[in-house]
């Protein structure tokens, strides 16, 4: 048997083989495309951690030396203030550090600085260990990440296939007249794109652990609701409505709600009230405490 022969048994046809060579080119292109885009956005992800933790290091480090050494050290305010608004301007600023930082520069509390030396010292354990995460995927990935390394470039072109499948099984159907007016063919090819699309998101979603578990678990539902459109056309209705309210609930269980700003733990004016009820009468403070100034110092000095 020649080789033209067994190609023809293979593919059928020539035609059967340029469009094999040329779904083959494709497939390559869109894998080099997006390998090249993962490895630029893990680079830009490393750069933005580290941009991050300088700022947040700077600042750490002032914080520490006005609350371990407050009588020892005097630092000017002004830079206190200059490297807060350099944090603010981080890549990776939290809203809660960036809350505690905007309720500090109104009101310059700084008993408000324990509380966001906490938070900032948290946020740069929690970054520092997602950078090595990170380092350790680019340069040391073990055997099962440098598997997925390697196959999740191929996920947006198996997208793409399972796509023009179902669009190609919906052409084949189409062909007959009662089918146009059917809506089970619709909603068959329907619910397989929108499974296309949730498989595609849960696998190349890189920010899909800080939306949390419910974020993969509804992805998964909808995929595996889809393996019951084998079943025959007549389940791809209820299939369906299914995803559809799947991806309603996903606005609902992911809506981030927005902190409000209120006193920390151990704030004085928590204390102040918990210490002296509204409507107890302290009689001493009254002749003890009129007339006499108050003395505090602070490790802060302005400029």
């Amino acid at each position: 048997m020649s080789l033209t022969e067994w190609m023809v048994d293979i593919f059928g046809s020539l035609d059967g083989l340029v469009a094999a060579l040329l779904a083959t080119a494709v497939f390559a292109g869109l894998y080099i495309y997006s390998a090249s885009r993962l490895l630029g956005a893990r680079k830009d992800s490393l750069a933005r951690i580290r941009q991050t933790l300088t700022v947040y290091a700077r600042l750490a480090g002032l914080l520490g030396t006005l609350i371990h050494r407050p009588t020892r050290t005097a630092v000017p305010e002004d830079l206190l203030i200059r490297l807060l608004q350099e944090c603010k301007s981080a890549d990776l600023l939290t809203r809660e550090l960036h809350e505690q930082m905007d309720i500090f520069l109104s009101d310059r509390d700084e008993s408000r600085l324990t509380t966001l030396h906490k938070l900032l010292d948290r946020e740069i354990n929690r970054l520092m260990k997602e950078r090595d995460e990170l380092v350790g995927r680019l340069e040391k990935p073990g055997w099962g990440m440098g598997l997925w390394l390697l196959l999740k470039p191929a996920v947006p072109a198996l997208s793409l296939g399972a796509a023009l499948l179902w669009t190609a099984v919906l052409a084949e159907e189409l062909r007959q007249t009662s089918a146009w007016a059917s809506p089970e063919v619709w909603c068959l090819w329907l619910s397989n794109i929108i499974a296309t699309i949730s498989f595609y998101r849960l696998l190349m979603d890189s920010r899909r652990k800080t939306h949390g578990m419910i974020y993969t678990v509804l992805h998964l539902l909808i995929v595996a609701s889809a393996l019951f459109n084998l079943i025959g056309g007549e389940a791809s209705p209820y299939v369906l409505a299914t995803q559809c309210l799947l991806y309603l609930a996903g606005f609902r269980v992911t809506a981030t709600r927005k902190r409000r700003e209120r006193p920390y733990a151990g704030h004085p004016e928590l204390m102040e009230q918990f210490l002296h009820p509204a409507g107890d009468h302290d009689p001493l403070g009254e002749t003890t405490g009129a007339g006499e100034p108050e003395i505090g110092s602070s490790p802060l000095r302005s400029r």
